[in-house]
């Protein structure tokens, strides 16, 4: 779950050194300026709009083509867009979670937040993922009037998958191949800034870069074969298509890039290619690498890392190397995206709003409270092995007629299997016995609705797959 910490006045100093380093403002940071950016007390999320579609779903009945819009108050004028898309090694369809969390960050700075979701790679392989998020992108611009959005400042961020997507989405703009035509079109898909937290670049490349006991990349049944259809090192012009690099020009937007050197899944060296490939670029791009970090948000930008972090930045083919500073933080990840899309201007209105139309349910804050007695459910759960390790996706169905308002699901391990990581639950191991139970996002589930939620986990010898699962105490069914 993404929990940042709230500590402004002690970075502010060094973020703003950061962003001179890429020749963006400081104004964001809060330095003299003849506009302010509304404080967090004056900003409030006002609307939460959620599961609007920004095309038909794909297939029906699916969420991959959902976004929330979450409109803060208090800010008059045209609001920039934070765009949000969660990773799942491309096996679900609901990458708008966390976007309450996100909004929470950034609506009191003025920002909109979107969360969009594209979908799974078993419900279509590349470039549909590509042709969904751009898809989204252009509703927001198209509708930027309706949700007074200023379509001139839209910028994309996202982790593992999600990082992928957003590299593709910030690095495309233009890529008439790449549009698809789904949704609304006609209206252009480019963004002015990215924030890329442990994303892939090139697929071909994960192999040679992964550490000891990482993820096998080339495997026919790993995330990246199965996104492309193919096993990848049987189809490399076709994977050639799925890397951001490929279709670099020298005029790309700002980027920032995070990326843990202890990560299992994705090789910290898929983030310094990026880096490597727009720095030759003279686009201006900043890399923190983490020492001791793996494949979470909250590792990445815990402060037990601070002060040993390798920052590479490039300014106008000028480049700098530091240790130590600036530390990886939601804070800098947050000034960045104030210089970069110049939040700063309009004053403060608690009587601006948007109109709601088209009339999309709205969102309240979710117990985390398992709620208890009997739980109808069905469970789904695949997974993808290699040698000694595999990541496995899991989904709760809530087939019961109320809504489940926290969960926590359990089960037994057949054999030796361990989990190692998690995402979109926490995800604990005594013995042979895991428990997983919901985060804030994703703590209600509604009658007929699903959640989903992965983990990375060791074995040796057969991993076989558990069978019987049980939510707040009640046997699900399976399949």
């Amino acid at each position: 779950m993404i929990t940042p910490a709230r500590i402004r006045a002690a970075t502010i100093a060094v973020a703003a050194a950061a962003l001179a380093t890429l020749g963006l403002s400081t104004a964001a940071l809060g330095a003299s300026s003849s506009t302010a950016a509304p404080t967090r007390a004056q900003a409030q999320a006002a609307q939460v709009l959620s599961n609007i579609a920004y095309a038909p779903a794909q297939p029906a009945g699916s969420q991959g083509h959902l976004l929330d819009l979450y409109l803060p108050s208090g800010f008059s004028g045209a609001r920039p867009l934070v765009i949000w898309t969660s990773g799942s090694a491309w096996m679900s369809d609901t990458g708008k979670s966390g976007d309450d969390s996100i909004a929470a960050m950034f609506n009191p700075l003025g920002f909109a937040v979107a969360g969009v979701s594209v979908r799974s790679s078993s419900q279509a392989t590349f470039p549909a993922q590509v042709y969904d998020i751009k898809a989204a992108i252009r509703w927001l611009r198209a509708n930027a009037a309706q949700y007074q959005l200023d379509p001139s400042r839209f910028a994309v961020m996202g982790d593992s998958s999600g990082g992928w997507e957003t590299n593709m989405a910030t690095l495309t703009g233009g890529v008439s191949t790449l549009e698809g035509s789904i949704g609304t079109t006609g209206v252009s898909s480019s963004v002015q800034a990215g924030v890329s937290l442990f994303g892939p670049t090139d697929f071909l490349k994960m192999n040679s870069e992964r550490i000891a006991g990482g993820l096998d990349h080339d495997a026919a049944n790993s995330p990246e074969s199965l996104l492309m259809g193919c096993a990848i090192q049987t189809c490399p012009t076709q994977v050639q298509q799925a890397d951001p690099i490929t279709y670099l020009t020298s005029n790309e937007p700002p980027m920032l890039l995070l990326h843990g050197q202890n990560d299992p899944l994705v090789p910290n060296g898929q983030s310094l290619d990026l880096y490597n490939a727009l720095a030759a670029k003279c686009d201006s791009v900043q890399f923190i690498s983490v020492p001791g970090a793996g494949h979470s948000d909250s590792d990445v930008l815990s402060p037990s890392h601070y002060g040993s972090q390798t920052v590479k930045t490039n300014q106008g083919c000028q480049q700098t190397t530091t240790v130590g500073s600036p530390n990886p933080s939601w804070n800098l990840i947050e000034a960045f995206l104030q210089s970069a899309l110049q939040v700063g201007g309009g004053s403060p209105s608690p009587s601006s709003s948007a109109s709601a139309s088209p009339s999309p349910s709205t969102s309240a804050s979710p117990s985390t409270s398992p709620s208890s007695g009997a739980s109808s459910c069905r469970i789904a759960y695949s997974a993808n092995s290699w040698s000694t390790g595999f990541t496995a996706s899991v989904t709760v169905t809530n087939t019961g007629a109320s809504a489940l308002n926290g969960w926590t699901l359990s089960w037994t391990w057949p054999g030796n299997q361990q989990v190692t990581s998690a995402w979109n639950a926490t995800v604990s191991q005594s013995g042979t016995r895991v428990t997983a139970v919901n985060l804030s996002y994703n703590a209600t589930i509604a009658p007929g609705a699903n959640t989903n939620f992965g983990f990375q986990a060791t074995y040796s010898g057969t991993n076989t797959a558990p069978t019987q699962f049980t939510l707040n105490g009640s046997a699900c069914s399976t399949g």
